[in-house]
């Protein structure tokens, strides 16, 4: 039995899902409803395959090659170089904008595939992309002409050992894979992109509908386009990164919380903080940034319910100063409203400061921000794909949720299985005055304190109290 080949598509998370990228010398299959980002995906692997030593041609049909070319550069594809250089190259099937149609006689796709066959054999060609079979196939001819016709375009890449790569537009999300309706079961692969609708906002997706002779990830996966071309995020499949867990502790700047999680946070952590509006999660949230900084570590914090300015000047006001951190270059604060970009846009963004600023704590404040604007769907994914970044760069994080009420355990049963350790934050009204309570709910992998301690806010942070009862054992314990 012969070994699959793949060739890698050079796009990120694309080559996770596919385990490996596309099959060599076969055809794949790229559909999706008009703005799906079949052309931009199709125009990202053709320049990543040229640029890793593949002669890959590019035969446009419904946008001309300098609108391509321009497409590419905008996007950092390095297509002029590509070009260029003779590594890619573009041909130009369009029709003329004043040209007729006038259709006579069976649908004949010969004499392209005879052109197809010139053009490969003078360029060299190990690759090609057919950007689309829709816009080819038009008119559309019978469904059995159709489908004899195509099956002599994919036996023709197979017998000239190509890579293949051809696009095609679907009637809807979840019906049929193309408007031609009959050519899919040609392919080796089929791959489906879609931009949905919901809950009032865009949300693109990518899914490995077939894969023949291979293992791949079922099931649809959260993508963007990003500056740099579409990004896919393959949450929950990355499997555990190769560094042995530790088990070497940090403090969360909050000496009170250190004694209750048994010596500290665990490194390569994440911490979910609950409470109610008012119970000290952003000034606990703080406390950890700066004990960080003042480590030397790096430390990005990821804020979604203040400016920039106002957080600084808050955490300033309770004797947790940040400027010096920020100018040194330690602490790097980021905020903004999650309604203005989408969960997607924001993993972007975490992926880009892990790769560029290299920070080993993050806080997010508060995913109950991004829930709020996004499904629950949507919320979920980008949960997990945090969940899976920070995982997979052996960083730790500390979230803030905001519950609206002080028992409200909504979504503890989805949130329960992502963070390491869980801390409550609560507090009720006595008298004249407030009664605030820290709890460590759970902590994997170590000891931990089972009682409420009382808090306290004051100058420079957070105190707590242990109970009476434990104080009582503590003092009753001999000395040596």
């Amino acid at each position: 039995m012969t070994t699959m080949q793949k060739v890698p598509t050079g796009v990120p998370g694309l080559d996770t899902i596919t385990n490996g990228g596309l099959p060599r010398g076969r055809t794949t299959l790229l559909t999706g409803k008009s703005g799906a980002a079949k052309s931009i995906l199709a125009l990202q692997i053709a320049s990543h395959l040229a640029r890793s030593g593949l002669k890959t041609m590019v035969f446009t049909i419904e946008e001309t090659p300098a609108d391509l070319e321009d497409t590419g550069e905008g996007l950092g594809f390095a297509t002029s170089e590509l070009l260029a250089t003779d590594k890619l190259r573009f041909t130009d099937l369009t029709l003329p904008m004043d040209a007729s149609t006038v259709v006579t006689g069976d649908y004949d796709i010969v004499a392209l595939v005879h052109r197809i066959e010139a053009a490969v054999s003078e360029f060299g060609a190990q690759a090609i992309v057919l950007d689309s079979a829709t816009a080819l196939f038009s008119p559309k001819p019978s469904e059995e002409r159709l489908r004899h016709q195509f099956f002599e375009l994919v036996r023709t890449f197979r017998r000239l050992e190509l890579t293949a790569l051809v696009t095609a537009e679907a009637p809807d999300d979840y019906g049929p894979r193309t408007t031609l309706g009959v050519e899919d079961f040609l392919c080796d692969v089929v791959l489906v992109l879609r931009n949905l609708v919901d809950d009032e906002r865009r949300r693109r997706t990518i899914e490995v509908h077939k894969y023949r002779r291979s293992a791949h990830y079922k099931g649809e996966y959260p993508c963007t386009i990003t500056s740099k071309g579409l990004m896919v995020f393959p949450f929950g499949v990355q499997g555990a990164h190769d560094a042995p867990p530790t088990t070497s502790r940090f403090s969360s700047g909050f000496a009170g919380l250190d004694t209750m999680m048994n010596g500290g946070w665990l490194r390569d952590s994440i911490t979910l903080l609950r409470g109610p509006s008012g119970s000290g999660k952003t000034t606990l949230a703080g406390m950890y940034a700066r004990a960080g900084a003042t480590r030397g570590e790096r430390v990005a914090y990821y804020g979604f319910e203040e400016t920039r300015n106002i957080l600084l000047r808050n955490f300033a006001s309770v004797g947790l100063p940040m400027d010096e951190f920020v100018q040194q270059g330690k602490l790097r604060m980021d905020c903004s409203y999650p309604e203005a970009t989408s969960p997607e846009d924001l993993l972007v963004e975490l992926r880009r400061s892990l790769d560029e600023f290299d920070p080993s704590l993050i806080v997010l404040d508060s995913i109950s921000s991004i829930a709020h604007s996004t499904s629950a769907r949507g919320f979920r994914q980008f949960m997990v794909g945090f969940a899976s970044l920070v995982r997979e760069h052996s960083r730790s994080a500390l979230l803030t949720q905001t519950l609206t009420t002080h028992q409200d355990d909504s979504t503890a049963p989805f949130l329960s299985t992502i963070p390491d350790a869980i801390i409550a934050l609560d507090y009720e009204r006595k008298e004249q005055k407030l009664s605030r309570t820290i709890s460590v709910v759970k902590m994997r992998g170590s000891a931990h304190a089972e009682d409420s301690y009382t808090m306290h806010i004051r100058p420079g942070g957070l105190r707590v109290e242990a109970p009476r009862d434990s104080q009582a054992e503590e003092e009753s314990r001999p000395r040596g």
